[in-house]
């Protein structure tokens, strides 16, 4: 289980910043993302459901782009999602320019006529996040739908939760799960 939260160090230094922002600090600003809190989490599977009726049509798991994993020994379930890394390792190694970055979610787009499920992204993510889609030739990732993430809004618990990334306190998130 990961919880690591790429954009902590240009918020905690931010007024420490030398020149003028950066295109990707300037984004960041206004980013945000989702986080998921394993304490809160009753396994309803609910995200996963509503993930694949928003995306697919069909009530089917395996082409969910969230995915709930428990940890029967700790009596906890997590979330398995794309972290949107700020150098997104998986951008960097598709050849086939099938990887791209949303400019006003942050989320990971996939063009699917290009992709040629090569496996290289996810070789490339720290999480192993992307799958193969179980039926067609192409990766899946969420893509955050759109910037109103679907599985936030269906959570019993709040579990899930899209947040401001300047407003999150990490260290609280992790003491409280």
């Amino acid at each position: 289980m990961c919880y690591i939260y790429p954009f902590k160090l240009i918020f905690e230094n931010i007024d420490n910043l030398k020149g003028p922002l950066t295109e990707w600090e300037m984004i960041v600003m206004n980013y945000k993302e989702l986080k998921h809190y394993p304490k809160k989490c009753i396994g309803c599977r609910l995200c996963e459901q509503i993930c694949t009726m928003t995306h697919f049509k069909v009530t089917n798991p395996s082409k969910a782009l969230i995915r709930i994993l428990r940890d029967d020994e700790k009596q906890l379930d997590s979330a398995i999602y794309c972290h949107t890394c700020q150098n997104a390792p998986c951008i960097e190694a598709c050849q086939y320019d099938a990887l791209s970055r949303n400019s006003n979610t942050n989320a990971i787009n996939v063009d699917k006529d290009n992709c040629v499920a090569c496996m290289e992204c996810l070789n490339a993510c720290p999480y192993e996040i992307p799958i193969l889609h179980p039926s067609d030739n192409y990766i899946l990732i969420c893509d955050l739908c759109g910037g109103e993430p679907e599985c936030v809004s269906i959570c019993p618990e709040n579990a899930i939760m899209y947040v401001e990334m300047d407003n999150s306190n990490d260290n609280e998130i992790l003491e409280e799960n």
